[in-house]
């Protein structure tokens, strides 16, 4: 039995009764396996859920990288990988998400990992958007770069710097946004919210 058909079908339990109730027993269950083989691999559960996380992530990363190095203009890849990420997209469940950030506040391995994930996010944003100033796709206005950037520094280190802010900022909006569709799934539209996604982004990238 591989590693990666245990972390998916602990990602399977998560999803199903969410990370509070998850027991060795349950996702060994799912594989007709004994819950001693599953810590043999993992050692504890805590470390079982930490890797689960990571193995999700990864795959969700996959997709994206694919998205970003594809042929098509800067801006389209942008959107195409923020379309993916964005709570109405075809990524995976949020809940095991929003479920995983509050186990992160307790647990040191799953918040490193979820730091990893995230920081791994933000560079693929943060490339595309340098990339597509490159291509003059859109801009930052000279106010912007004046008022934004760290004084002296050189302009590609400048704009790196703020698409690094703006792929910060962009993450963050669709975060939220997962979390009050979880809670509140009446309170907008999928049209809606697409909308409000697309304007988040313009503003940033002005």
């Amino acid at each position: 039995m591989r590693r990666d058909e245990i972390l998916a079908a602990t990602v399977e339990e998560i999803e199903s009764t969410g990370l509070r109730t998850l027991r060795v027993a349950d996702v060994a269950a799912r594989l007709g396996l004994s819950p001693s083989l599953v810590i043999y691999h993992f050692v504890t559960k805590e470390a079982l859920v930490a890797a689960a996380f990571a193995h999700a992530g990864e795959n969700d990363l996959y997709r994206a990288r694919r998205l970003a190095a594809t042929q098509k203009p800067a801006s389209q890849r942008l959107r195409d990988v923020i379309q993916w990420y964005m709570p109405t997209g075809s990524t995976r469940s949020w809940k095991i998400w929003i479920d995983g950030w509050s186990a992160g506040l307790f647990d040191d391995g799953v918040k490193s990992t979820f730091s990893t994930l995230d920081r791994e996010w933000k560079t693929i944003l943060s490339e595309l958007i340098v990339a597509g100033l490159e291509a003059k796709e859109f801009r930052f206005s000279p106010v912007r770069m004046a008022t934004e950037a760290s004084a002296n520094e050189p302009t590609g280190a400048a704009v790196a710097e703020l698409a690094d802010g703006c792929a910060t900022r962009i993450l963050a909006y669709l975060d939220g946004l997962a979390v009050q569709l979880i809670f509140n799934p009446e309170s907008v539209s999928p049209k809606t919210l697409s909308a409000w996604v697309d304007a988040f982004v313009a503003r940033e990238l002005e």
